[in-house]
């Protein structure tokens, strides 16, 4: 998955920590937080391209090619949220650098896996270290800069990672021209190390504090994600409703409502706490998330899976693709703000699903002799575009909608909700991957034409979200 939208997503974790911490050398923390986190979205953006030639080479079935990207998705998507408190529990410090240590072994398993099962070990792991890594990254940086420097260093952080994540695809791409998928991964171990090494030597200790750790929140939502993401995986290649469907999506749907029963009865807390959900503005701003990120991931996922299966460019093409996106998101996000400030903060959300709609709508002009920048370039534009309207302001409004001292939980829930839709939008997609030659078209038009739908549907959840003016988030101290 492409990092700048999710970048800018999780940055506002870091602007709701509270206070600076004491005189550090804070350029060091600066460096070891955002080496640690490029990983993150280094990685995913790196799968994209990387997909089609492990599904070649290890002749996977698309039901595995899916669950290739999902055994990331589902610890990030369940246990961001917990893998916050255990830093406040054992010191960010600690869980940071074990989340580097997993993700290590993960990129390893990965790399030199002999079958899908260790592939899919890997990737879990992978997504495990990711989990501890992002939100506990970005309290050292939070806690590390005063109220007055905590924007640019998010900023700075930012623009390292979404760098990072549009150079390692071009890489990767141009690796798998020349050489094998396992290349792509092993370039990690070297980063892996760099960052291991930086964040126990730069990174200050700071002692954990006894707050509760909802263990029993993390396994039902972790359980009830697996399940539905099981269930709908099967359940779209062309597996049918049969027992095995019924069970997992029967388990999904248990423990979700097993979860919200649970944490009604913790309340204030819990991993996610019910009076968070009390604002409509809330509730609106991540509907609306879920429904902006599954199209988002869709294109993201396919579009370079087309481009090398069914277009046959070379995957250096593939690996370049989305750079324009990066630099859209990353130059027009920060001009969002001065549309919310002069329109208010429904508009530019609004505007963002539009263009996002037509973006997808746009990319069914791919076909089988598609050219860059004809067919496919023009949908990278738009979807770009529609994102960079959206994103930030969304973050801003998601930091807003809540009492100050519950930004930083309502941000990481937000995150968690951004790759959840991720997971679910993964697992619909069977029914595209196992096709071939002018059928994978088709499928691939179908998926782009929900896509399109799903974005229109989260132009009007924006409605939910409570009218008025945009307020600008200032970080405390």
């Amino acid at each position: 998955m492409s990092g700048a939208p999710l970048i800018l997503t999780d940055g506002g974790l870091a602007l709701s920590e509270r206070k600076a911490i004491g005189a550090l050398d804070r350029t060091q923390v600066l460096v070891a937080s955002s080496l640690g986190s490029c990983l993150v979205f280094v990685s995913a953006a790196v799968v994209t391209v990387a997909l089609a030639a492990i599904g070649r080479d290890m002749r996977l079935s698309p039901l595995d090619l899916q669950w290739v990207m999902n055994a990331e998705l589902l610890p990030l998507a369940a246990l961001t949220l917990i893998a916050g408190t255990l830093g406040d529990r054992f010191g960010q410090k600690r869980i940071f650098v074990a989340g580097i240590a997993l993700f290590g072994l993960g990129v390893a398993a990965v790399a030199f896996a002999p079958s899908f099962a260790p592939l899919i070990v890997g990737r879990l792991l992978q997504g495990l270290g990711e989990a501890l890594i992002l939100p506990n990254g970005l309290s050292v940086l939070g806690q590390a800069f005063p109220a007055d420097k905590k924007a640019r260093a998010v900023g700075i952080w930012s623009a390292a990672a979404a760098i990072a994540s549009g150079v390692a695809p071009a890489i990767a791409g141009a690796i798998l021209d020349h050489g094998s998928w396992r290349m792509t991964f092993l370039m990690l171990l070297p980063v892996v190390a760099g960052a291991l090494t930086l964040g126990a030597v730069w990174i200050p200790d700071a002692p954990g504090n006894r707050v509760r750790v909802d263990v029993g929140g993390a396994v039902l939502s972790t359980v009830g994600l697996g399940g539905l993401g099981a269930g709908l995986t099967s359940l779209t290649n062309a597996s049918g409703l049969n027992q095995w469907v019924l069970i997992t999506l029967i388990v999904g749907l248990g423990s979700l409502a097993g979860l919200i029963v649970t944490q009604r009865r913790l309340g204030d807390n819990a991993m996610l706490p019910p009076s968070l959900f009390a604002s409509r503005s809330v509730i609106g701003a991540n509907l609306f998330t879920a429904l902006l990120y599954g199209p988002f991931t869709v294109m993201l996922t396919l579009i370079p899976f087309v481009m090398i299966q069914g277009a046959h460019l070379p995957s250096l093409v593939a690996g370049l693709a989305f750079i324009p996106l990066q630099v859209l998101i990353t130059v027009v996000s920060p001009l969002a703000g001065m549309l919310c400030r002069q329109f208010g903060r429904r508009l530019p959300l609004f505007a963002g699903g539009v263009i996002a709609a037509l973006g997808c709508a746009m990319a069914l002009r791919i076909g089988p002799d598609a050219t860059y920048w004809t067919d496919v370039f023009p949908s990278i534009v738009l979807l770009a575009l529609g994102m960079s309207l959206a994103i930030a302001p969304l973050t801003t409004l998601v930091l807003t909608s809540v009492e100050p001292d519950r930004a930083g939980t309502a941000s990481g829930v937000n995150g968690a909700v951004s790759r959840a839709g991720s997971l679910f939008a993964i697992a619909l997609l069977g029914g595209v991957m196992q096709q071939g030659g002018p059928q994978l078209f088709a499928g691939f038009h179908t998926a782009m034409a929900l896509a399109a739908i799903a974005c229109v549907l989260a132009t009007l959840a924006v409605f939910i979200i409570e009218p008025g003016p945009h307020v600008d988030f200032i970080p405390r101290d």
